[in-house]
């Protein structure tokens, strides 16, 4: 535990919270059988991160606050900060069409960037389509392209016309990634790495397929019914892409979200875009914005995202109003990180 200040030595009260928070982590990531996770709290001027549990159950090595993890969703948030910050280049207009941009989507010159970054543009999830689910039984590492996963979603039909609902969908994402490669001519991990990563300071971040790794990925579990089996490297990164391939750890992801909530990263006016919430039907997420849920806490309302992804799960979320952050990672992909950012948001709230 330090205090936010230079990392100057903890108050006490920085310290009790620390034990708190600390005895909060252990108890729920044991009550979820994770193997390990890690959490960071940013809360005033208390900076805590902490771990528990083991990130290889082989070697039965201890979990650290600094090991990276799968983020899975949480990618969205930074796509969706990426194409925001083109948008304030006037490179593109979130009303754009997006057959501007990308060909062969039905529908795509009726379809917003706006529809597709929240959510809202009725395209078929690709990961629900029956090609994905036999290409992936019959060589689960096999590398894909973007074009390819659009495809696989487009052959089926959509959900609705765009803008008629809601539906989570990570095609969309797949679209959006192809959206800013096509607007700045460059790679997404380029994009994201000169834009976002390094000027932000996020060195334990990379997007996993499109770039050499950062050594620290620790292990992924899944119970599939006869005990947590590893599945750490079981699919190709190439599946998730823009919708769900990155790879990070506590403390890049807490900077990352209190400076995008406390309008460090985009203007007054791109996050009023990004919080403009869709309703959801979640439970205790009751809007989507443009790559951002809104979630209740016991400190209110957070905004962020959560992953989903083999072998891991992942939930970053930003307080607003303030620079206070709460991330959550666990190394088990059937846990429930978001549940254990709602255990850790009581301990800070009974401060």
């Amino acid at each position: 535990m330090t205090s936010a200040e230079s990392g100057a030595a903890p108050s006490a009260d920085c310290v009790a919270l620390g034990a708190k928070l600390q005895a909060a982590l252990d108890g729920a990531a044991a009550a979820q059988k994770a193997p390990g996770a890690a959490a960071a709290v940013q809360s005033g001027d208390c900076v805590w991160r902490g771990a528990t549990g083991v990130s290889d159950l082989v070697a039965n090595t201890p979990t650290k606050p600094g090991d990276l993890f799968r983020i899975g969703s949480i990618t969205k948030t930074f796509v969706a900060t990426l194409i925001l910050m083109l948008r304030a280049e006037g490179r593109l207009s979130l009303d754009d069409a997006v057959s501007k941009y990308v060909q062969g989507i039905p529908a795509g010159d009726q379809m917003t960037l706006r529809q597709i970054l929240g959510h809202t543009s009725g395209l078929f999830d690709y990961i629900y389509s029956p090609a994905f689910g036999q290409i992936i039984e019959a060589d689960p590492t096999r590398a894909f392209t973007p074009a390819e996963l659009i495809a696989l979603a487009t052959a089926q039909a959509p959900y609705f016309a765009p803008g008629a609902g809601f539906r989570y969908s990570n095609t969309n994402y797949i679209v959006a990634g192809l959206v800013a490669e096509a607007v700045s001519g460059g790679t997404l991990a380029g994009l994201l790495r000169t834009r976002i990563l390094d000027p932000v300071g996020l060195a334990h971040t990379y997007l996993d397929g499109a770039e050499p790794p950062i050594q620290g990925l620790i292990r992924g579990y899944r119970d599939y019914g006869a005990g947590l089996v590893d599945i750490t490297y079981q699919l190709s990164p190439t599946e998730a892409w823009a919708a769900g391939a990155l790879v990070s750890n506590v403390d890049d992801l807490n900077r990352f979200f209190a400076l995008l909530i406390s309008h460090e990263l985009l203007s007054s006016d791109d996050l009023r875009d990004m919080t403009t919430w869709s309703p959801t039907m979640w439970p205790h997420e009751p809007g989507y914005g443009l790559g951002l849920i809104e979630r209740d806490s016991a400190l209110g309302s957070l905004n962020g995202h959560c992953g989903i992804i083999w072998g891991f799960q992942a939930a970053s979320y930003g307080v607003p109003g303030s620079g206070d952050a709460i991330t959550a990672l666990i190394n088990r992909s059937d846990g429930d990180a978001a549940r254990l950012v709602d255990d850790l948001a009581k301990v800070v709230k009974e401060r």
